[in-house]
């Protein structure tokens, strides 16, 4: 992994993520080399040569975050980026700027797949309100050593929803991306319902950057599925979206589920086949 830093003249970024007003990613890069990484975009804005996921940036920033700016506003951790990524522990950027953003006294909302985001619970107890967001793709681990090699591992981030449960920190459960026929979505439930408050869906919806990693990926892995991939994929089918959206949202509303699939984001510009 190379790790260097870059300066840069502001943590924030404006939000178009509903309910969010600013985003912050305190790194650039995320050494969780994600088979489905979506962010990786971001290489083009360095001048690094290594593949995505080989290289991290510490992003540095001599101006703090303002409190008349972010009084009460909504902020998330991260969009592009792990703010929990293992090198967090021993730069501690994340928890310098959580400690600015409790005496912004801003609403503030983590996704990561890392539980070290329970080492600052005591921060995350100072602000007005908090979320801590896990995010899984799967319920089992020979999967997630495959996909997602250097994020926490599946009992890792269970324990750390307990944790911050156990703590009255609110918490969340995203189960993104789906992979078809793959990503088990209801023992992700079962294993998670005792420690989350609601839970988020999102398809695997593959951009043109990635697509061919990610199609090798399967046909390397899951070679019975490639079938079902190349239909989604390739001849840009959504009828499995849609009912599996359908399927998603009768289960949570039967079982009492705090969560809805919404997946209208891989609806725009495809077909569906004819029956």
């Amino acid at each position: 992994m190379i790790v260097g830093e870059v300066n840069i003249k502001t943590y924030l970024s404006k939000s178009k993520l509903p309910g969010v007003d600013y985003t912050i990613n305190p790194y650039v890069g995320c050494p969780h080399k994600c088979v489905y990484c979506y962010a990786e975009y971001m290489k083009k804005f360095t001048a690094h040569p290594e593949p995505w996921g080989e290289f991290l940036d510490v992003r540095r920033c001599p101006v703090p975050l303002r409190p008349y700016m972010l009084f009460h506003t909504h902020v998330m951790l991260s969009s592009v980026t792990d703010a929990y990524n293992p090198y967090e522990k021993d730069f501690r950027l994340t928890r310098k700027l959580m400690e600015q953003l409790v005496f912004c006294q801003a609403h503030v909302r983590v996704l990561t797949k890392s539980p070290l985001i329970v080492r600052d619970m005591d921060l995350f107890k100072k602000l007005p309100s908090f979320e801590g967001a896990l995010s899984f793709s799967s319920s089992k681990e020979s999967f997630r050593q495959l996909a997602e090699p250097g994020a926490g591992t599946v009992e890792e981030k269970i324990n750390a929803l307990k944790t911050l449960k156990e703590n009255g920190l609110s918490t969340a459960v995203v189960i993104a991306p789906i992979f078809p026929q793959i990503t088990d979505w209801k023992e992700i439930i079962r294993l998670t319902r005792p420690y989350t408050d609601r839970y988020h869906f999102d398809a695997l919806n593959m951009r043109p950057a990635y697509q061919k990693r990610v199609m090798q990926f399967i046909a390397r892995h899951f070679p019975h599925v490639l079938g079902l991939y190349a239909s989604i994929y390739e001849k840009e089918y959504i009828s499995y979206w849609r009912h599996l959206q359908q399927e998603i949202n009768d289960f949570c509303t039967q079982n009492h589920i705090p969560g809805q699939a919404d997946f209208k984001h891989v609806f725009s510009a495809r077909r569906t086949p004819e029956e």
